[in-house]
């Protein structure tokens, strides 16, 4: 039976409504890509630096005890259970660091947010595990090798901005391990995201075009610090370009701390 409503305005109620939230997407599309725009690289930075220095909760002990998160314990069970020693950039407050030592790995931590090291260097000791999480520059290494393993920090590959930064990131990594070795990354996936992420890039674009900036990636927001949205083919992309094969990845999942994440095996390297 069809409806005898013919109210215009129901209709427009009904009709505005389907596409409000685009409208909202789109506007905070807008908004975001004006900052993305105009913020330079260091100020990116700062920006994530002032964020984490006030967050108390990965400044806290609850976050830090919570233990390895289940997507993480599935990667760290299928695997790293045959390894021994592992790297995690951006160990923040040490929740990986002191969740993986007490599984029997020897582990060195490293982060980039003197806020995060300052409590680290508290917190560790206090729960009477050896590991360590010291003060490195971001988007680098550390010099030693040696390492059987690497899981880069919860979502902190997408915090790396652009493309060839990542891939050298990756293959700095890739000439610590040996064959075989795998890599952990996560980061944030796209699904819902596209008419946001696109006018968010449309937008930085052009500021950035007149500023004669480096252009955004398509993927690239704020939330508000910086990060990389990504799909499987980018990941797969980047890691191959590296020196990695793909071996496992999964999207972003629906609760809090469910990240995309993927596992990434060293290929041998040509001629070596």
């Amino acid at each position: 039976m069809k409806p005898t409503i013919r109210s215009p305005l129901v209709r427009f109620y009904l009709w505005l409504g389907r596409r409000w939230m685009t409208f909202v997407r789109v506007l905070d599309g807008a908004h975001s890509g004006v900052w993305l725009g105009v913020l330079s690289r260091a100020q990116l930075e700062a920006v994530d630096e002032l964020h984490y220095h006030g967050s108390a909760t990965y400044n806290g002990d609850a976050h830090n005890l919570r233990g390895l998160m289940d997507w993480e314990e599935t990667a760290i069970s299928g695997y790293f259970e045959n390894r021994t020693r592992l790297l995690v950039l951006a160990a923040g407050g040490g929740r990986e660091v002191l969740a993986l030592e007490r599984r029997g790995f020897q582990v060195d931590g490293f982060e980039c947010n003197p806020t995060l090291v300052e409590f680290a260097g508290g917190f560790l000791p206090r729960q009477g595990v050896t590991g360590t999480v010291r003060l490195l520059p971001r988007d680098t290494t550390p010099p030693a090798a040696g390492y059987d393993g690497v899981i880069m920090g919860w979502g902190s590959y997408m915090l790396i901005a652009g493309r060839a930064r990542r891939i050298e990131m990756l293959r700095r990594l890739r000439a610590m391990i040996p064959d075989g070795a795998p890599l952990l990354l996560s980061f944030f996936t796209k699904p819902d995201q596209l008419t946001r992420l696109r006018m968010e890039y449309r937008v930085a674009k052009g500021i950035r075009r007149m500023l004669r900036r480096e252009p955004p990636e398509l993927g690239d927001d704020l939330i508000p610090v910086y990060v990389h949205r990504f799909h499987e083919a980018e990941i797969e992309a980047e890691m191959r370009e590296a020196g990695f094969r793909l071996a496992c990845y999964e999207p972003e999942g629906r609760r809090a701390h469910d990240a995309g994440w993927a596992v990434g095996i060293a290929e041998p390297v040509p001629g070596s």
